[in-house]
């Protein structure tokens, strides 16, 4: 295939993914993930370690689409501070120590990890509905929990190439009891310092290993920065969406996207 054809597949695989940054106020690895296992062997061939240059690809590019999400989600006052500041203290730690452990992990045990994870979204957003109001917290948890869940979500960042927000938004929605559309800004702000740490981890810890032509530690830039301009574009069109459409219908369509993600994972 073509570079130039290649381009235009990242380019536009990542516009839809950033429509999904903006809206949801993730990190987009939950369709950059599928599509680089997909397509990186059709850059350079398919190298020994394509679970990590997948992870380290799709946390690049996410890291692009995330920081200007977050401008976005800023510039409209749409997000908490202390939740913001706190959360991604924890998270910018452990995302950047996880991917040292996460390169001597078998890569099935990262797709495994990835696709559990996908799976216990897509029945959240299946199931979720407005009677879940009820199940809420009486008060919010402290401010230690906040440390807490991205200390965690780091963690989970590192091993997916996810950056976050499908924990950090209903965490702050229904243990810190944030309004959801706040919930979705703060988690753009959280999850782009997440991606950054991770990111920057991955290309450290692949520096110097048999990769691609081209790439930088862990990271394909042929594929990350066509596949991050493309979702900065999308994400213009998100956050747009997210603040005037009801998010029940939005969740359930998304659910549809990580089933289709997960089967194509399994059955690759």
């Amino acid at each position: 295939m073509s570079v130039l054809l290649l381009s235009a597949i990242f380019l536009i695989v990542g516009f839809f993914s950033g429509i999904l940054i903006g809206m949801f106020g993730i990190g987009g690895g939950l369709v950059f993930v599928p599509a680089l296992y997909y397509l990186l062997p059709l850059v350079d061939g398919t190298p020994a370690n394509l679970a990590y240059f997948t992870l380290g690809t799709s946390l690049f590019a996410g890291a692009l689409a995330t920081s200007n999400s977050a401008f976005l989600h800023i510039k409209k006052d749409n997000f908490s501070k202390k939740p913001a500041i706190l959360i991604s203290a924890g998270a910018v730690i452990t995302a950047f120590i996880a991917p040292f452990f996460v390169v001597k992990v078998k890569s099935e045990l990262i797709e495994f990890i990835f696709v559990s994870v996908m799976i216990l979204v897509a029945l959240r957003m299946i199931f979720e509905n407005n009677k879940n109001e009820k199940h809420k917290l009486s008060k919010p948890l402290g401010d230690p929990f906040l440390i807490l869940i991205g200390l965690f979500t780091g963690i989970l960042s590192a091993f997916t190439g996810l950056g976050g927000g499908v924990i950090y938004v209903p965490s702050l929605i229904y243990l810190f009891l944030i309004n959801a559309r706040i919930a979705i800004g703060t988690s753009s702000i959280i999850t782009a310092a997440t991606m950054i740490s991770s990111a920057v981890a991955y290309i450290i810890q692949g520096t110097g290993t048999i990769s691609y032509t081209g790439s930088i530690g862990f990271v394909i830039p042929e594929a990350g920065v066509p596949l991050g301009i493309g979702a900065i574009f999308g994400t213009f069109l998100g956050v747009k969406i997210v603040l005037k459409s009801s998010l029940e219908f939005i969740k359930k369509a998304f659910a549809a996207i990580l089933i289709a993600a997960v089967l194509k994972i399994l059955f690759t």
